[in-house]
């Protein structure tokens, strides 16, 4: 009897616990005031939205690589675009990301690609940037799939990629 009655208990109480209550979501507008930063950004403390025109641009340059339509990425992308790897290196120039994507890229398989969230902005010195942070399967090219997460930022120029930095971790 006791047993019935402490596993009543826990019901119970898991029960009180729960709420069906929804409650909405609450959107805050920014404020345009200027804030006074701990730490002085180097390059610009002033974005706005920009244009979502650069985020399907973004987009396709991604699904051109899964595909391996490495031709088809070359083509969006200024011939003297600058590539900052996670690895500290910098490319430059349209041939030295190239070589660098088709020799990492062309080996392995991305597969259930997810953006978790992506997003155009505009610096007040004009430069139009795209951020994205997603993940993916990566399969190797031994058969094995390590799943690995992404930050990525786009600039573009012109409808082209003229600076792209990347950074990833695999996910344990």
């Amino acid at each position: 009897m006791k047993k019935v009655f402490l596993g009543l208990l826990v019901v119970a109480s898991f029960a009180a616990c729960t709420s069906t209550e929804t409650k909405p979501t609450e959107t805050v507008e920014a404020t345009s005031e200027k804030v006074e930063h701990l730490y002085k950004p180097t390059y610009t403390d002033n974005f706005k939205m920009g244009d979502q025109k650069n985020v399907l641009m973004a987009e396709q340059f991604h699904k051109s690589i899964f595909e391996k339509d490495f031709k088809a990425v070359a083509e969006m992308m200024s011939d003297t675009a600058t590539y900052n790897v996670e690895d500290g290196s910098v490319l430059k120039g349209k041939a030295a990301i190239m070589e660098f994507v088709e020799k990492s890229l062309g080996a392995v398989t991305i597969t259930n690609y997810q953006i978790t969230a992506i997003f155009p902005v505009v610096g007040e010195n004009g430069h139009q940037w795209v951020d994205i942070w997603d993940e993916a399967d990566v399969v190797m090219p031994d058969g094995k799939t390590q799943k690995v997460q992404w930050m990525d930022a786009f600039r573009f120029e012109g409808g082209k990629v003229v600076h792209f930095v990347g950074f990833s971790k695999a996910v344990k």
